[in-house]
């Protein structure tokens, strides 16, 4: 017999064999999976799936894997092979399609799977009238999401549009279209869709973002019409215990500038660049500090606020630029040193902490960071099985994929990161160019100020607590605390300065 004769009796008894322990195990795995046996049901399926009797047993034990998987709580390694299922796409071959979409979107909605994997899954294309019903709110959704992110925001629209109300996606597609159409200066229908969003949002489990979301975008939209007491009203109903307090409390602070509310202004001001959050960054807290004062042609505050701006960001800015250079291009460490400042354990750059703070503090980061706690969940428990898990290899293929997830996620949030750390640095530079202008600016004001021989004199600086970022009412019957340098937690939100305009004519202030 020729050796090309027995390598050929040789495969079709490796393919009999692997026939028929794939039948064998297919119909294993359905009794334990009806038994609920879901343990002993995976690993069987994974063996039918491998070496299936036909294309038919294949995807049948493809799907039975999944199931078995999610409803052992394994979820991440059940998108596995409900993600494979929908990459095929819909037709009358791919009996599951429609079942493997609708998991994905509950799986989803418990936990993230992240932009980098459902970008991926919805490479193939889909008719929309192919989406089933329970699937619309996750697949339109995020489609609509990977639009607004290219900058296609009339495309972002259309596909927020379909996602139906009965959907849990249903209030994130519109509050996206309420950020749509402030871009495009529908104002108006802007405030419409954040006060569907407050509404509904208050009716669901864990809406406080979304509502302080809501109330956030309203106010600037508010501000971008000109209402600016209205805006800060909705920046004042952010809670102290909200994500979005501090970033609230500044752009308040910028309304009152718009008002001529120059004390108010100061006193927002003198939270955010309190001791509590010297690793937050807001350096152009500094560049309206000086400015408000410059108004109030207090110059040597002016320039105390930019001998202050240049002190605390001049290494930042150094420092910054070096890191941008040692890390262009090397996404995945760039993450790491993210990583490493959020959970504590980063000793080095410490003067670019505010930017990484900022920075740790985005939707990429915090998707990557779910991704990795997920993933890392599940590696512990697939380490722990023993037996036919390992017989089979399945476990090391969950493992395996779950490593490449992980890996994916943090390659793509790493490039975002990278791009946000090189925007703050072009921000950082602009801002040192800004007070160029205002020093510019304030010897133009002093020569007025020389004509009109008006005497500079140093601030009496004191602060007064009026209850947050509400407008300041000059009716109100105050009693003045002088700030003595000591700040309290309690009162942070809730300083304003009693200062008068040193400008000849007085100047509109509080």
């Amino acid at each position: 017999m020729s050796i090309k004769s027995k390598k050929s009796i040789i495969i079709i008894i490796l393919m009999f064999f692997g026939a028929s322990r794939g039948e064998a195990s297919y119909q294993e795995a359905q009794a334990f999976f009806a038994k609920k046996q879901y343990s002993q049901a995976a690993p069987k399926f994974f063996q039918s799936y491998a070496y299936p009797a036909n294309k038919n047993e294949k995807m049948k034990s493809e799907w039975g894997l999944a199931e078995s998987l999610r409803r052992l709580g394994l979820l991440y390694s059940s998108s596995k092979y409900y993600s494979i299922i929908v990459r095929r796409g819909p037709s009358a071959s791919n009996a599951f399609f429609r079942q493997a979409l609708e998991e994905l979107g509950r799986v989803n909605n418990l936990l993230s799977l992240g932009q980098s994997h459902i970008v991926q899954l919805f490479k193939t294309k889909i008719p929309p009238e192919k989406i089933p019903g329970a699937a619309r709110g996750f697949y339109f959704h995020y489609q609509g999401v990977e639009s607004y992110i290219d900058g296609k925001f009339e495309k972002a629209d259309s596909y927020f549009r379909l996602v139906p109300e009965s959907s849990e996606y249903y209030v994130k597609a519109l509050f996206h279209r309420g950020v749509i159409a402030n871009l495009s200066g529908k104002y108006n229908q802007a405030k419409e869709f954040f006060g569907q969003v407050r509404s509904l949002a208050k009716r669901e489990r864990d809406s406080s973002i979304m509502v302080d979301l809501a109330d956030m975008n309203t106010a600037r939209v508010l501000y971008e019409q000109g209402s600016f007491r209205e805006s800060i009203g909705y920046y004042a109903r952010i809670p102290r215990f909200s994500e979005y307090w501090l970033q609230a409390l500044f752009e308040s602070a910028w309304s009152f500038f718009m008002m001529q509310k120059h004390n108010n202004t100061l006193g927002n001001l003198h939270t955010i660049q309190s001791p509590f959050f010297n690793d937050r960054f807001y350096p152009e807290s500094y560049i309206l500090q000086a400015v408000t004062f410059l108004r109030l042609c207090r110059y040597s505050e002016v320039k105390n606020a930019m001998l202050t701006f240049k002190d605390r960001h001049l290494k930042l800015t150094k420092e910054l630029k070096g890191i941008l250079g040692t890390y262009r291009g090397d996404y995945q460490r760039f993450f790491k040193i993210i990583y490493d400042y959020q959970v504590g354990s980063l000793k080095k750059y410490s003067n670019t902490w505010p930017v990484f703070d900022f920075i740790s503090r985005v939707d990429a980061f915090k998707e990557a960071q779910n991704t990795i706690r997920f993933s890392d969940r599940e590696i512990a428990r697939l380490s722990n099985v023993k037996g036919v898990w390992v017989e089979t290899g399945l476990s090391d293929e969950l493992k395996q994929f779950l490593n490449q997830k992980k890996s994916l996620a943090i390659a793509s949030a790493g490039k975002h990161l990278y791009s946000q750390a090189a925007d703050a640095y072009a921000y950082l530079m602009d801002l040192s160019r800004q007070t160029d202008l205002i020093n510019a600016e304030m010897l133009l004001g002093k020569v007025d100020e020389l004509r009109a021989k008006l005497k500079i004199g140093t601030a009496d600086k004191k602060a007064v607590f009026i209850g947050g970022m509400q407008a300041f009412n000059p009716r109100q019957d105050l009693e003045y605390w002088p700030f003595e340098g000591e700040y309290w937690k309690d009162e942070l939100g809730g300083y304003v300065y009693n200062l008068a305009s040193k400008c000849s004519g007085g100047g509109k202030d509080n």
